[in-house]
């Protein structure tokens, strides 16, 4: 079964970062460093989904880490490190099984790999990632990851530290991502072999068809411009990829504007 598992936020200082999302009423813990990519992170959990901060803090491993195809530092590499959302990842129990079967469907499969990241208070996390695409996207697939530990596990251990808790904002849930696509076809391909709901309709007001994937919990929503009209508009300002995210269950409707990135609170 494939969930939403996180989304990335690249920004300058991931410590700044959280300060600000505090503010909004978010809650926000300090996560911690992964040496193999010379990267940090602070992070914002809703139950098991979550955002992560992320910024660079040793720009040699950086650099390794971004010479490697379809990563998410790859991808801010190529999108010459400008801030805002960068990648998605999907949760997986199955990576073996999904990289095998990415590979039959002729798509670029790297790993699975191994890593870990250390907490502040020393103890360690650890997962595998697994990076699919094709040489003719224009756009980063999801990438996939697969935790050491069960959602169970995870969820008790999380609440127990207080890295699951409640947002002063409210009972936010983080229920949609929006992404601009250039063309629809690859995204249909992930929904025929993930064997995932969708539907497909045409907005007129936006003048783009509108491809919404169901996860158990949360939609992917793909728009792919048909002409001059809103989406084309925001491919022309801001690319491809993530366009936006999506929480229900806020205190307060407002739109959050932090580095590139938008938060939509409903």
């Amino acid at each position: 079964m494939y969930e939403l598992d996180h989304i990335v936020h690249f920004v300058d200082k991931p410590e700044q970062t959280m300060k600000e999302m505090q503010a909004h009423g978010f809650h926000v813990v300090q996560g911690g460093q992964h040496e193999m990519w010379g990267t940090y992170n602070t992070l914002s959990y809703f139950d098991l989904t979550y955002v992560e901060w992320i910024g660079i803090n040793n720009e040699a491993q950086f650099e390794i880490a971004a010479g490697k195809p379809y990563t998410l530092h790859e991808t801010y590499a190529k999108k010459d490190r400008k801030n805002g959302f960068t990648r998605m990842a999907i949760r997986t129990t199955t990576i073996e099984q999904d990289a095998e079967m990415f590979r039959q469907a002729d798509l670029e499969v790297h790993g699975p790999e191994r890593f870990t990241r250390t907490r502040p208070d020393g103890t360690v996390v650890s997962w595998q990632l697994l990076h699919i695409g094709h040489p003719e996207q224009h756009f980063d697939f999801p990438f996939f990851i697969e935790w050491d530990m069960s959602n169970e596990e995870r969820r008790a251990q999380y609440n127990a530290l207080n890295i699951i808790a409640a947002h002063p904002q409210g009972d936010i849930k983080l229920t949609e991502v929006i992404y601009l696509v250039n063309r629809l076809d690859y995204i249909k391909a992930l929904q025929q072999l993930g064997n995932l709901q969708a539907e497909e309709h045409f907005d007129e007001r936006l003048n783009a068809m509108k491809y919404t994937l169901y996860l158990p919990n949360a939609k992917i929503v793909c728009y792919s411009a048909q002409g001059e009209g809103e989406i084309w508009d925001a491919i022309l300002a801001d690319g491809l990829g993530i366009h936006s995210v999506v929480f229900e269950g806020a205190g307060q409707q407002q739109t959050i504007i932090c580095e590139n990135a938008t938060y939509v609170m409903k």
